[in-house]
């Protein structure tokens, strides 16, 4: 798998098409059976999001995760993960998250991840699971401390249009984290991806290219 370092990685997306310049990963939610094709420009990742996480059994997670693996449609496992705010119940949160980050280990594929006032938890479950594949959370808001720890114990982070804000708590210390562990995204906000590298690069005090040929590496180094 591999990607050009003169293109914008877009790390996490929702139904978004890939622009001029631009790679997008695909976040697809498990319970749609969406038929996909992987292309140059599109990758693609699936999984059962907390906020559905009562819409499918074990079984079914299990069976329609594996078959996209199988059959190459996916590079990662995700969107799952926890939400104390919104979705289905905690312990069915729990217990779709903690399979899919199984399947994910078995298969040696990373996890992408929804975490709403649940990094702790998050960490845990890994530490617990003794994982040895990468975690990412996707479109991360969390605090310096917490990403401090999330970092130390291996995650990666993908950060969106907060960084541009310079009321959001991250855009304070955005530029002291590690520039490989970090990855860029749009989710399904209305945020342009150049415009997004253009505050990362400007914050980080390096170039435009130089930040893509970074992400580029972040992401042959996540995917092995």
């Amino acid at each position: 798998m591999k990607i050009y370092d003169n293109n914008f990685l877009n790390f996490h997306v929702h139904q978004h098409e890939s622009g001029k310049e631009e790679i997008v990963i695909q976040s697809l939610f498990l319970q749609e059976n969406r038929i996909v094709e992987p292309g140059d420009t599109v990758f693609y990742t699936a999984g059962l999001h907390p906020w559905h996480a009562d819409l499918l059994s074990g079984t079914e997670i299990e069976y329609r995760l594996q078959k996209l693996i199988e059959e190459k449609k996916i590079i990662a496992v995700g969107e799952t993960g926890l939400d104390k705010i919104r979705g289905a119940n905690w312990e069915t949160q729990l217990k779709a998250f903690s399979l899919q980050a199984h399947i994910a280990e078995k298969n040696n594929l990373p996890i992408i991840i929804h975490s709403v006032k649940s990094h702790n938890e998050v960490l845990k479950l890994k530490i617990n699971l003794n994982s040895k594949i990468p975690w990412v959370i996707h479109n991360f808001t969390g605090s310096e401390q917490i990403a401090t720890d999330l970092i130390r114990h291996g995650f990666y982070l993908s950060l969106c249009h907060h960084i541009q804000n310079s009321n959001s708590r991250i855009s304070e210390y955005f530029n002291t984290l590690p520039l490989d562990k970090i990855f860029l995204e749009t989710d399904d906000f209305n945020v342009n991806i150049k415009g997004l590298y253009h505050t990362a690069a400007t914050k980080f005090g390096i170039s435009i290219e130089e930040l893509k040929k970074q992400i580029v590496m972040n992401f042959e180094s996540l995917f092995n």
